[in-house]
């Protein structure tokens, strides 16, 4: 399942058992704001390996949220907008006669969207160009800026003199990354790094991707790395760019309790009778709480269409002309 940090807290019981306490809910809604809930039934009906009632309301959250979530890009594709596109391949850096000798760094190339104000904008590195001085052992990586390494090739041996390809094919979300290869044990070429030639992905601007130098510990002028990539357009976590609207809030909580009354009524679940109220009244009140999460979406969804048409680079961009759709 898609773990989302985004709803951590979003929804939560107002009586359940937290670390340090009950937080707060970061949409102002609690389990028990909808009728009939409350600690003591849903704890009743939580599953053995869930324990609690708190734990059942995480985890049926998830649930709801990713099914809101699924509603939102089937209504906004339905709409006419395209959430998954690809943008223009772009080749950045070509090594030069420079030579670097080996030392214990990580130098390459730092890759930046930092100017771009597009939330649903990701970087695909689809491979990276290393040209070694000496045959010998490397590792790729993708770091964010803070050093957290977020993609490894693992050991890999490179041919001393001849530029090696990669393959990486993978996106990344960070405004900024820091595509480097380990020079423990080889020296490298240096490669040239024009940041005035960088991607123009919209109306022949050149200010929202940049790829500079990175030479271990700040951005520099030469680069050591090679890289050939894009900047798509993707769906991924759309859900968390509109948690603050009060309609996707309700949507969310009304198919918590949908999800918590499935539960419920399931012919699996480790009570055969319902304490608090029937098998009947859930069965109703299921159909009834989905019927409003989906009311209140679609109330919300004109807005959401205002907001996501401000974002400039994909979804209201006349010059990204080459863009093309992308499976989700």
């Amino acid at each position: 399942m898609s773990c989302k940090t985004c709803i951590q807290d979003y929804i939560v019981l107002r009586d359940g058992c937290y670390p340090g306490g009950t937080p707060v809910p970061t949409s102002c809604f609690y389990v028990e704001d909808l009728e009939g809930l409350s600690v003591e039934n849903v704890a009743s009906i939580a599953p053995e390996k869930l324990l609690s009632a708190t734990n059942t309301v995480i985890e049926k959250l998830k649930f709801a949220t990713i099914i809101v979530e699924s509603r939102l890009r089937g209504i906004l594709q339905a709409r006419g907008l395209q959430l998954n596109t690809t943008g223009k391949m772009y080749h950045a850096c070509s090594p030069n006669a420079t030579t670097w000798g080996a030392a214990p760094f990580d130098k390459g190339l730092y890759i930046s969207k930092n100017w771009l104000g597009s939330p649903m904008s990701a970087i695909w590195i689809e491979s990276v160009k290393i040209k070694p001085t000496v045959t010998g052992q490397t590792e790729i990586k993708v770091k964010d800026v803070s050093g957290t390494v977020l993609f490894t090739t693992g050991a890999i041996t490179v041919q001393g003199g001849v530029e090696s390809t990669i393959s990486i094919r993978k996106h990344f979300y960070e405004q900024q990354i820091i595509v480097a290869a380990d020079n423990t044990n080889i020296g490298v070429y240096e490669y040239t790094c024009n940041e005035n030639t960088s991607c123009k992905p919209c109306a022949g601007k050149s200010e929202y991707f940049s790829v500079q130098g990175w030479n271990g510990t700040a951005v520099s002028v030469p680069g050591f790395l090679g890289v050939c990539l894009r900047l798509d357009c993707t769906d991924k976590d759309i859900i968390c760019q509109f948690l603050d609207r009060q309609g996707i809030a309700l949507a969310i909580l009304y198919q918590l309790g949908a999800e918590i009354l499935k539960e419920w009524v399931s012919p699996n679940n480790r009570l055969n009778i319902i304490k608090i109220h029937g098998t009947e009244w859930a069965t109703t009140k299921t159909k009834d709480w989905e019927t409003l999460s989906i009311e209140y979406l679609d109330n919300e969804i004109d807005s959401i269409m205002q907001l996501m048409m401000a974002d400039k680079y994909c979804y209201n961009c006349t010059g990204r002309l080459r863009a093309t759709p992308l499976l989700p």
